[in-house]
């Protein structure tokens, strides 16, 4: 079925997502060159308008490189705007790999840590509350689908609770990647939840408001984490 006949999001969404996922793929890599506007048409079923307005967003994402006679290239992944949450979601729906999983890891480390140091000094009772309750279907959780969801709101409740919008912002922006990463972790734990304990000790930290101790055991839950990529801590 053509993208023209899907329903949902708008075309203009649909076409750049398609493309994205494509350029994500392992089908493309730096500097290969897309299939020309006629090809992509045919593929996608849409016109030659929707086929440049995709590249046109994708380009403003840095994911792409227009030249004359040379055709639309894939930039360097460097270059791409990985703060977006579009570009996050189309490299994670590939799975993440140890090199995007080692540079989430030491952004977590940077992060987290000083978030929950944070959070414990400027919680409110509400945040608290859904911080709580993260936590307890963490502890109810029956399978890896479901300590995922409630480990996402875990640290995303953390994050919340700093009052900081920038930092909640951040997360939100992640939340695709993270979770990516945490059925990954889960995955490669002895038991998916391994974790219970030090995030049981993180949350009793921040219930006391003990701002370093906060810190401190999420450092150790991220090095915990980290261990098991064979990341550096």
């Amino acid at each position: 079925m053509s993208l023209s006949s899907q329903p949902g999001s708008s075309l203009h969404h649909q076409v750049m997502d398609s493309l994205g996922r494509l350029i994500a793929s392992p089908e493309y890599g730096p500097g290969a060159t897309l299939p020309n506007e006629e090809e992509l048409c045919e593929r996608l079923g849409v016109s030659r308008t929707a086929v440049r307005e995709a590249i046109k967003a994708l380009s403003a994402k840095g994911m792409l490189e227009a030249r004359p006679r040379t055709g639309t290239r894939v930039r360097p992944q460097a270059q791409w705007s990985l703060f977006d949450a579009d570009v996050l979601g189309w490299l994670c729906s590939q799975g993440v790999d140890q090199q995007l999983g080692r540079h989430l890891m030491v952004m977590r480390g940077i992060l987290e840590p000083a978030a929950a140091s944070l959070a414990a000094r400027m919680h409110t009772d509400a945040q608290l509350l859904s911080l709580q309750q993260a936590f307890a279907a963490m502890e109810a959780a029956a399978s890896i689908d479901e300590w995922v969801v409630a480990d996402l709101a875990f640290h995303q409740s953390i994050l919340q609770a700093t009052g900081n919008p920038l930092l909640i912002s951040l997360g939100g922006i992640v939340a695709s990647a993270l979770e990516s990463l945490l059925t990954v972790n889960a995955q490669q734990a002895g038991q998916f939840n391994d974790g219970l304990l030090m995030h049981g000790k993180v949350l009793a930290a921040i219930e006391r408001r003990s701002a370093d101790d906060a810190q401190l055991w999420m450092r150790a839950l991220l090095a915990d984490t980290i261990a098991r990529w064979g990341a550096p801590a």
